[in-house]
């Protein structure tokens, strides 16, 4: 099938990179991926109450999927579970520095739709700046 574009070029479908992680995890088709950026926010006031400065801080990543699995007999990745991504630095397009860090399973759920199909859903927290154990 071949595509025309008209106006601005924009990002489409899921790329290979999206699939490549959450297959390590649960085989199946990647249907949908979600990455949050956040940190935390420490505003600096002077003596008259005055903002002079803002510190971010404690960086995080928020990585969600949605797949239909190919496996079976489907089981779930545990919480807490890390996830190593391997040679993957973006997320559908999404730089998110993910060669750095650790990352951890913070939910997993599955869904059935009728007889068809079983979704499966994951959330990672990736943290960029956290250290491996004993470092």
């Amino acid at each position: 099938m071949s595509d025309t574009v008209e106006g601005k070029q924009v990002l489409f479908g899921i790329s290979s990179d999206v699939k490549t992680v959450a297959n390590s995890k649960v085989g199946g088709i990647v249907q949908s991926a979600t990455v949050t950026k956040s940190s935390n926010e420490t505003e600096i006031q002077d003596e008259d109450g005055d903002h002079v400065a803002v510190i971010y801080h404690g960086a995080k990543n928020e990585i969600s999927f949605e797949l239909i699995t190919t496996d079976t007999p489907l089981v779930l990745p545990a919480i807490g579970a890390e996830i190593d991504f391997g040679s993957v630095t973006s997320i559908d397009g999404v730089s998110v520095g993910t060669g750095n860090g650790r990352a951890f399973i913070t939910s997993s759920s599955s869904s059935q739709s009728g007889a068809e199909t079983t979704s499966v859903s994951l959330t990672i927290a990736h943290y960029p700046v956290m250290v491996a154990d004993g470092v």
